[in-house]
């Protein structure tokens, strides 16, 4: 497929373009700039603010199906106005679908978040969001996938670990997971369509609710030493472990997530048994794997 990427040099962004080339499919990343990754240097690039509706235009015409991505979130550093968090997230997002409309696209996957909800500008923009792709599902009986991602904002790498526990998921499935639903839209596989798109550690239910207590023992059952790793590195774990039920992903899109605590655990063991430096590691340019 001829795939157009908004925000694709974001964090997000670029892993969703790198896992699209991996896949075969011809990659159009549309920006404010460029990304620097060397990786990405084979796919197509076009400048595009997705509050104007000339570039947006610009960016969709030849495409077989749209990622939607681009936005500005309320953590972002440094922060943004509500002004500028709500132009971005519902006007381009009009822009971007009535593009696909006019340009008769099928295949959509929209960037949703579990922060969707009422508490703040970013929360709302993103019920408008869902609230317009289902308006355009509606009127065009396009394909469109929802995904409410979790967090990836990019952070130190022991704090990454940490939050795999709670709200944080790594990148690569937030990739796997946004090709994955463009693939089964394409397919048809789905009208509307939204999951969450989170982590999976396959711990017991006891464990995942009382984890401050029951988890180091887990953790080291799982991988020897596991639990000195939590002490010596002083990765604070939550009294519960948040989960969310991801069969219905699994049974729409094939898709499971692949890392989990477990994997950053085995990842910071390797690094320590091989004398690396840990503390000032950065995620997602040092997961193995990974490209910066």
């Amino acid at each position: 497929m001829k795939v157009l990427v908004t925000g694709a040099s974001g964090n997000g962004g670029q892993a969703v373009c790198r896992a699209l080339l991996r896949a075969g499919h011809q990659v159009r990343m549309a920006d404010v700039m460029p990304a620097k990754a060397a990786d990405l240097a084979a796919a197509e690039f076009v400048r595009c603010d997705t509050r104007t509706v000339t570039d947006v235009r610009e960016a969709v015409r030849g495409m077989d199906g749209v990622i939607h991505l681009a936005a500005w979130h309320c953590a972002h550093q440094p922060p943004v106005s509500d002004d500028t968090i709500f132009a971005v997230n519902v006007d381009g997002t009009y822009n971007v679908l009535e593009a696909c409309r006019k340009e008769g696209i099928r295949s959509i996957v929209y960037a949703s978040s579990m922060a969707y909800g009422w508490w703040s500008v970013y929360g709302v923009s993103k019920v408008i969001g869902e609230d317009l792709c289902r308006a355009y599902h509606e009127m065009t009986g396009a394909s469109i996938a929802m995904l409410r991602y979790h967090e990836f904002i990019p952070r130190p790498y022991l704090e990454f670990g940490a939050r795999l526990l709670r709200n944080g998921v790594d990148r690569r499935d937030v990739a796997s997971a946004t090709v994955l639903s463009l693939e089964a839209a394409a397919s048809e596989a789905f009208g509307l369509f939204r999951t969450i798109v989170h982590t999976d550690h396959g711990m017991p239910e006891d464990v995942r609710a009382d984890f401050a207590r029951l988890g180091p023992e887990w953790c080291e059952r799982q991988l020897p030493g596991g639990a000195a790793l939590l002490e010596r590195y002083g990765i604070e774990l939550p009294k519960e472990v948040e989960q969310h039920d991801l069969s219905e992903a699994s049974r729409v899109l094939g898709w499971q997530p692949r890392v989990g605590f477990l994997d950053f655990l085995r990842d910071l063991k390797r690094r320590e048994e091989q004398g690396l430096e840990i503390r000032e590691l950065f995620v997602p340019s040092e997961l193995p794997g990974e490209d910066a």
